[in-house]
């Protein structure tokens, strides 16, 4: 990839961007939310055009006429959300809109199959996969089911985005056996991670993005994880002293959490959030963070473990019986969760209070729900042109603040976070971190989880780490671990951190 420059309307996404995948290494490219990855990589699979620069494999240039053209030059992508059928079997899901033909269109079963055991065999990938439905399937199985799918169909450059995210540690391991066994036969692989630990375990080579520019490229061998960290900052590592408490802590905690197991996801977490405190979660994709999340709000069942709500058992049944007990969810994904686009300002806002509004003749009340969400708009300053404009029509920051008038709806005493200000520009991020910080001072708790660490060192009275489905650590403001380079390193895989150059210190990879 050369010269590589993205704009969406006035927004330059990406500037001059050079990346070069050596045939059979492990290339990995690493970079905070928002920094280009997922643009540079739609750009390498042909989904958007180029402004500038060009792509080329194998020595071909992409020439993004049709979609199929990146795969046809041999370029294969495993994205982070499953792409398989659960109800198929391995091999249907191998051949799934490929599938080998007779000159009469009927299948050829058969073939399949030989082609299917021969590719399985190449990777060290066990035949029982093809008979197997993936819904039986355990996450490295799929994962691996969806490389050979990937690899099928494009052989020279195989992309795997946070392959590594849904498994456990023999699990990884597996997984990068099979990622040595590809490479060695000739194949070019992009490994997208947010687990630097990760990128010295198994890469060859490493380019940091930082805001749609190149900021570090390096053969993996000659740089460390402290300067890896650096080039995704951009600055040293900033200790930042979190809000003034506006009240002593409160003997009775709003939330507590003791011993909470989820499955194989969380395992054995333990915490407290005081009243009007705000606590911050920083942890990779995988740690558990968003299963921490949805178990509050009642989204998962937990396995064993107590909850207590303002000193009384909290076990929410479901999302709506959590938000009757006061606790309230701004997911991660608001467009697919958070909000219904095509419905309006009003019937978001109002939309988890609707039995409130609900007369004795069972009627719908709206003419109390748009008064209460013209109250919530003008105090969150939400840009519209009024109630009844589509939610969809929007700004992302506007978007995000609709989601937050529904938790003030609900009057929430707990409120939970994940990733707040992701996609919505940093007039609207301060705007969210004061309206929060505001809640809090009033007594509304928080969970704050988001991939930014400085924004979480800015807005937490203290933040815990949490890794692998456990609380690594808790660090307040004016601890030594309290800043940015000592929580990314320990938020990494454990088992990798020794390959890293280092676990914690500054910049220069010491300590």
């Amino acid at each position: 990839m050369r010269g590589i420059s993205m704009r969406f309307g006035e927004n330059w996404v990406l500037n001059d961007v050079d990346l070069v995948v050596r045939r059979g290494t492990i290339h990995a490219i690493v970079g905070h939310n928002g920094a280009g990855k997922s643009t540079l990589m739609k750009i390498a699979l042909g989904g958007y055009r180029p402004t500038r620069g060009e792509v080329r494999v194998g020595g071909e240039t992409l020439s993004y006429s049709r979609p199929a053209a990146a795969r046809e030059l041999g370029l294969g992508m495993v994205l982070q959300e499953r792409s398989l059928i659960p109800t198929l079997n391995g091999l249907d899901n191998l051949f799934l809109n490929s599938e080998q033909v007779s000159p009469l269109r009927v299948v050829q079963r058969g073939r399949e199959a030989d082609e299917a055991a021969s590719l399985l065999d190449e990777l060290g990938i066990p035949r029982l996969l093809l008979r197997l439905r993936v819904s039986e399937m355990s996450p490295i199985e799929q994962e691996l089911l969806e490389i050979a799918k990937a690899l099928r169909l494009g052989s020279k450059v195989l992309i795997l985005d946070e392959p590594t995210a849904p498994l456990g540690k023999d699990e990884i391991d597996r997984l990068f056996g099979v990622m040595r066994t590809v490479a060695a036969q000739g194949t070019g692989i992009v490994l997208i991670t947010h687990h630097l630990a990760e990128v010295f375990a198994v890469s060859d080579d490493v380019t940091c993005l930082r805001e749609g520019r190149v900021v570090l490229s390096s053969r993996t061998a000659d740089t460390t994880m402290g300067e890896l960290i650096q080039a995704m900052l951009g600055r040293p590592s900033v200790v930042t002293q979190a809000r003034a408490r506006s009240r002593a802590a409160e003997a009775e905690p709003r939330l507590a959490v003791r011993d909470l197991h989820v499955g194989e996801k969380l395992t054995g977490v333990s915490f407290q959030i005081g009243r009007g405190e705000i606590v911050g979660i920083a942890g990779l994709a995988g740690s558990g963070r968003t299963t921490l999340l949805r178990t509050l709000f009642g989204d998962i069942r937990a396995t064993s473990g107590e909850l207590l709500l303002d000193g009384a058992p909290y076990r929410p049944r479901s999302p709506v019986d959590a938000i009757a007990k006061g606790v309230f969810l701004i997911p991660e994904d608001r467009a697919v969760h958070g909000l219904v686009l095509m419905k309006t300002i009003a019937e978001n806002a109002v939309m988890p209070i609707l039995q409130r509004l609900v007369g004795k003749l069972r009627f719908l009340r709206m003419s109390g729900g748009r008064a209460l969400t013209r109250q919530l708009m003008a105090r969150l300053d939400v840009r519209a042109r009024g109630l009844n404009q589509v939610v969809g029509e929007l700004s992302g920051g506007n978007q995000q603040k609709v989601v937050l008038a529904k938790a003030l709806a609900v009057d929430a005493r707990l409120m939970l976070l994940d990733e707040p200000t992701f996609g919505v520009d940093i007039g609207a991020t301060r705007e969210i971190i004061r309206h929060v910080r505001e809640l809090a001072d009033a007594g509304t708790s928080a969970l704050w989880v988001t991939s930014d660490i400085h924004e979480l060192l800015d807005v937490a009275d203290r933040v815990l780490i949490l890794r692998e489905g456990r609380i690594e650590a808790s660090v307040e403001p004016g601890e030594p671990d309290y800043n940015e380079n000592v929580i990314i390193a320990r938020m990494q895989r454990e088992q990798y951190l020794h390959l890293a150059g280092t676990t914690a210190g500054g910049p220069d990879g010491d300590g």
